[in-house]
């Protein structure tokens, strides 16, 4: 192997991937994706541009060590605890459900046990990658379908662990005992125990004294060192190199340096990981695929709707909603790039053939390039199937939620979501005494929520049933604090119609998503992304000690027409902006102050106050209790709870209430 043969064809592969990734990434397509198809194009069967094979797959192989120590520095074990229902349960019925039903078509059409088992595992796994990438380009990692999502994939990456231990069990079916596969399994279970022994009491203290020496360069030679120390120890117990990999990641998820760890790790990661991905696409065998086309085409149909059926089972048991089943269910529908170690195991020991190799590494490429447009689909999906198959009772209503509705609550709010947001709103509203309902769909959610008194109800907000047990007709507001944009989009047209005179508050993370909420009936939008920089202008200007009030306009100035000040590109229309900004900024203004008790100044006069001809301040008037005194004479006493409301120019404004902010005795 000749070096400038070597660097010629790394040169090759990363160019040709480079052009791909660059279209894909024009077309929304994920990289992934088209890191398998650049294999494709630069394999024997495509334009044959690489001579040195051995070379990539040797990089390959370290791209799958850096991957599985990624994924372990993913998966915490406190996120396992909180998240069993859909690692364990939701997780283990899907991997369980395609392997057995996949193993009993493969009998039935006479494949042999061992083969079809295989296939099954090749088939369980989804692609961790690519649903990933999806959800969090569309920010959903932390919604519903979003968790779900993920814990079924963590379970996945988990149980290759397992599939890699067994393949060779399956190689030697007819021959191998139990007792054979228990002692492989048990030595297997031993080898994992003394490397999580050897990672927990050497990798923390090593690391700690690694980070005393804050340099960058040693903590990336040391975590690389921990890596490939760690893969080959596993590989010489008899393991995978991958498992040693994940181990030691694992491990030092819990460290308090994972962070920098995994942003020193990333960048190796992610280019050997392309160049696993390139490997496994050069060894598609493309005139195969097109003399075989309308026999694949079907297959990938078959694995599709199979992977989505036992999914959407799995998660359909834990008493999920229809409408959230679908979208996880259609999100997981592709075969992994897991799957894509387990197919060269199983056909480097001879466990399949290779027209079986290469019709899974078809269907495997062709499922991972139709996901991102099946997830965009999801919702519609959704709906769809709602439509058709569900009713009501869907969401039978409970004698709990009956109750609720026979109260005749009557201008009150409706929070749809009971996340960070829907509890933070129920809290200010219980301690103020304002009447209000709160809607979920999660089903955990409902019970913790009811556990703590909270009037709740189990359903879709989207669903015009449920919004009508929630009151929706006599309701004064309604706030949608959910994570679904469909969903929201739908809750809001359905509640327009329902009342409207209804007051509909929306939050979303999209900005693009504001017109749209607003031309289906939303009062007000806000996005997230726009009031973090709301806040952090308010944060900088108070540094510069701007008057409360002024930062207090800025930010109405900010939030009016739906924030299109920060929609808005154009730079005729900024210019319009900032001379209106300014125009604002130059008029007088009314501010209100409140007469805390604690303030010092109840029990004295309006002549006391900072106001007169002398100041340019005006007190227009005392508001106190349940009416109003207009222009209240110099003796007229402060009473604390008092609102003085007061007019003038912004700097007369701000001396005026830099005084009363004082205590009356500092004045």
């Amino acid at each position: 192997m000749e070096l400038t043969a070597v660097l010629r064809d790394l040169a090759v592969v990363l160019a040709i991937a480079t052009v791909v990734a660059l279209v894909f990434s024009r077309l929304r397509l994920p990289v992934v994706a088209a890191f398998l198809v650049a294999g494709a194009i630069l394999g024997p069967t495509g334009a044959g541009l690489v001579s040195e094979i051995g070379m990539v797959e040797s990089l390959a192989e370290i791209g799958v060590v850096l991957l599985l120590f990624t994924v372990g520095l993913e998966i915490s074990l406190a996120d396992l605890g909180r998240m069993r229902r859909e690692v364990l349960w939701a997780g283990g019925a899907q991997v369980s459900a395609t392997i057995l039903f996949t193993l009993l078509v493969l009998v039935l059409w006479g494949l042999p046990v061992p083969e079809g088992l295989f296939i099954g595992f090749v088939v369980s796994l989804s692609s961790t990658a690519i649903v990933l990438k999806v959800l969090t380009d569309r920010m959903e990692i932390d919604t519903s379908h979003g968790r779900i999502a993920v814990g079924i994939l963590i379970f996945q990456d988990m149980a290759v662990i397992a599939m890699m231990l067994l393949i060779p069990s399956l190689r030697q079916w007819e021959t191998a005992k139990s007792t054979e596969v228990l002692l492989t399994l048990a030595k297997a279970g031993m080898g994992v125990g003394a490397l999580l022994v050897l990672a927990r009491v050497l990798i923390p203290r090593l690391l700690k004294e690694v980070i005393r020496l804050n340099s960058r360069d040693i903590l990336g030679l040391t975590v690389l060192m921990v890596v490939m120390g760690t893969a080959f120890l596993a590989n010489r117990w008899g393991l995978s190199l991958g498992l040693g990999a994940f181990l030691a990641g694992l491990v030092i998820s819990e460290s308090d340096y994972v962070h920098e760890i995994a942003a020193q790790i990333m960048p190796f990661r992610d280019v050997f990981t392309g160049v696993f991905f390139i490997s496994v696409g050069m060894l598609l065998d493309l005139p195969f695929l097109a003399r075989n086309l309308l026999l694949i085409l079907p297959m990938v149909a078959a694995v599709a709707l199979l992977k989505t059926f036992s999914a959407g089972a799995a998660i359909r048991a834990l008493v999920h909603p229809w409408r959230l089943v679908v979208i996880v269910s259609v999100s997981l529908m592709q075969i992994g790039e897991f799957s894509f170690l387990l197919m060269s195991e199983g056909y480097r020991i001879g466990l399949i053939g290779p027209i079986q190799y290469q019709s899974l590494l078809a269907i495997a490429i062709l499922t991972m390039v139709a996901t991102p447009f099946v997830m965009n689909a999801g919702p519609g999906i959704a709906t769809r199937w709602e439509q058709w198959v569900t009713g009501a009772s869907s969401f039978p209503e409970t004698g709990e939620e009956q109750g609720l509705r026979r109260n005749g609550r009557e201008n009150h709010v409706i929070i749809a979501g009971f996340g960070m947001n829907g509890k933070n709103l129920a809290r200010v509203l219980k301690a103020t005494r304002v009447p209000y309902v709160v809607v979920d769909i999660n089903d955990a959610q409902v019970r913790e929520g009811r556990a703590s008194g909270e009037p709740m109800f189990y359903g879709d907000v989207n669903r015009p049933e449920i919004l009508d047990r929630a009151g929706v007709g006599q309701a004064r507001i309604l706030v949608l604090a959910i994570s679904d944009p469909m969903a929201t989009r739908r809750a809001v047209a359905i509640a327009r119609r329902s009342n409207p005179a209804l007051f509909i508050l929306v939050r979303t993370r999209y900005a693009a998503d504001v017109d749209d909420l607003v031309a289906l009936g939303a009062n007000a939008v806000i996005p997230e992304e726009f009031e973090t920089s709301v806040e952090i202008f308010s944060r900088v200007l108070a540094e510069y000690h701007v008057p409360d009030h002024v930062i207090r306009q800025q930010e109405q100035i900010i939030r009016s027409g739906t924030y299109r000040i920060l929609r808005d590109r154009g730079p005729v229309r900024s210019e319009e902006v900032l001379a209106g900004f300014e125009e604002f900024l130059r008029r007088n203004v009314i501010e209100v102050f409140y007469v805390a008790p604690s303030s010092g100044w109840g029990g004295r006069s309006v002549g006391d106050l900072p106001v007169g001809n002398d100041t340019g301040i005006v007190l227009l008037a005392i508001l106190r209790k349940d009416r109003a005194i207009i222009q209240p004479g110099l003796g007229e006493p402060l009473a604390a709870g008092d609102k003085l409301v007061l007019f003038g120019g912004h700097a007369p404004l701000a001396d005026a209430l830099s005084v009363l902010s004082r205590p009356a005795g500092q004045g």
